[in-house]
This record gives structure tokens, sequence and C-alpha cells, in this order.
């Protein structure tokens, strides 16, 4: 908490003294030149939240077939993880709606579909990261090799735990879930890269309606961005601050202007994270688990 705390403060710090530097005469916010573009990316929520539940259906329909009870506790999770650092708690919101012995299932699960999405992040970062200037080749490399070992501990993390049978009773468990994660660990996979590609555009699209149409450079910089941010510790749900101080960097030299860097960070987090969130508010959690839990 003190580590993300101290970077908190210290990229606040630094998007406050961009913002002191700024020419404001040169800022483009709050002139849209091109509507669709903006309008795009708001619907573009819908298959990006779509492609999120699809990757929680493919989950909970091994526990249960109720669909009702399955929407709830996505937008459940949708909730907790809104209101948890970097978003991981997704899982918390999700086990209040199934059995309690369901739990552990449900957190290696959910975490499994979280690592999941980390891998187009790498992956495209890294192409990016290959393909854009000024960066030194040790970066590249070091980037790759960190990327590359994610990538085979997520093809292969069933081998690190042993098959081997045991008295004790929190490994059997854990041997137990592992073959159950086992079936769908690619499916999530494809699931999260078809993701990436949906949210890429849309911080792609809020650029082009501010006026920026170089569409390649815009693409490779949004994937340097979430590349950057990937293992940066937050206090917020989003990386809010954070985000806005990695588009500075990436951005830092271009035509694009400090000011509406900051503003199109903020509405991406506004349009992926905090509307979805205030759908979420609708989705009432159970006091009484009768009412939505089978035991």
């Amino acid at each position: 908490m003190i580590l993300k705390l101290f970077v908190f403060l210290a990229v606040l710090s630094f998007v406050v003294v961009k913002l002191i530097q700024v020419d404001w005469t040169k800022m483009k916010a709050f002139h849209l030149e091109h509507w669709w573009a903006l309008v795009t990316a708001i619907v573009l929520v819908i298959p990006n939240q779509w492609l999120e539940y699809l990757k929680w259906e493919r989950i909970a329909r091994t526990l249960v077939q109720d669909q009702h009870q399955i929407r709830k506790a996505f937008w459940g999770g949708v909730a907790s993880g809104f209101l948890s650092p970097n978003g991981w708690g997704n899982f918390i919101g999700r086990m209040v709606f199934f059995r309690k012995r369901d739990r552990l299932f449900i957190t290696l699960a959910t975490g499994l579909a979280n690592v999941s999405q980390l891998l187009p992040t790498l992956v495209f970062g890294c192409f990016a990261l290959m393909l854009s200037v000024g960066y030194e080749w040790k970066t590249v490399v070091a980037s790759s090799l960190i990327a590359l070992l994610i990538i085979l501990l997520y093809a292969f993390w069933e081998y690190l735990i042993s098959s081997k049978k045991t008295r004790n009773r929190n490994l059997r468990k854990l041997q137990f879930v592992k073959y159950r994660l086992h079936e769908f660990k690619w499916p999530l996979a494809v699931y999260s890269f078809l993701r990436f590609q949906v949210f890429s555009l849309q911080y792609v699209l809020l650029f082009v309606s501010f006026g920026y149409d170089d569409w390649w450079t815009l693409f490779l910089n949004v994937w340097l961005i979430y590349l950057m941010t990937s293992f940066v510790p937050s206090l917020w749900s989003g990386k809010v601050v954070i985000r806005e101080t990695a588009a500075i960097m990436v951005f830092a030299g271009s035509a694009v202007a400090v000011p509406d860097i900051v503003l199109i960070s903020l509405l991406i987090w506004i349009i992926n994270l905090v509307l979805p969130a205030a759908i979420s508010s609708f989705v009432w959690i159970p006091f009484n688990k009768s009412k939505d839990v089978v035991d």
C-alpha cells in the first residue's frame, strides 16, 4: 500500500507539472472534429463488456446453468472490480452469488481470466516497442523475454502443481481445480485477444475524434501505453493518473497536445470502467443467500 501510494503521488505530481508547462492555446480538446469517432468509441463499450462476459460465462457454466444468476454475478464482479486496485477484485462480487465450496474455483478461474487479458497486452506492446523509434534494443529484448516468460507460465502453469496423491486437503482441492481450469484456458485467451483489439480501437477513436488521424502511429502508441502500465501498482481500478502519465511519456515530442492526452485518457476510463460500474450499481448484492444461491 505504501508503494502504491508513493507511485500515485509521484505520477500525479508529474502530470500536474506537465499541465503547468503546457501551452493551453494549442489545446484541441472540447473541439471535436469527428463526432462519429466519439460515438463509435462509446458504442464499442458493448462488445468490450460482451467479450468479458463471454469469458465469465465460460467459467460459470461449469457451475450453474441459470443465465440470470450468471449475469448478476458478472455485474457484481464489475462493481467489486471497479472498487479494487487494478480491478483484480472482480472475483469478490462473483463469489457472493455462488456456494461457499465454489469460491476457490471462482477465485482461481477469474484470476486466470485476468491473466489471459495480460497476454495480448504483452504481445502487441512488445510488437509496438520493436517498431517504435527511440527505444534501445536492450529494452526491447528485456521486455520481450519477460513477455515470453509470462506467456509460457500461462501455457504451462498447471505443470507447476504436483499431480501426486497427497493428504494435504488444500493441495487436493488445488489439484482438482487445475484440471477444471485447463479446458477453457485457451478460449479465455482468444476472447482476451479480441477484447484487447476492441478497447485499443476505442482509445484510438478518441484521438481521432479530436483531429489526430495517423491511425497506425496511434495504435502503436496505445499498445505501448498499455504495456507500460501493465505492471505498475495502482490505488484505483483503471490506473487513473498512471495511464495519463504513460500516455504523456509515449506521445512526448509528437503533435498530440498534453491536455488532449490527459482528457482522452480520462475519457477512456469513464467509458470503459465508470459507465459499466454505474450500470452494475443496479445489481443488488444478495444479503439473503437463499434467494440467489442454491446450496
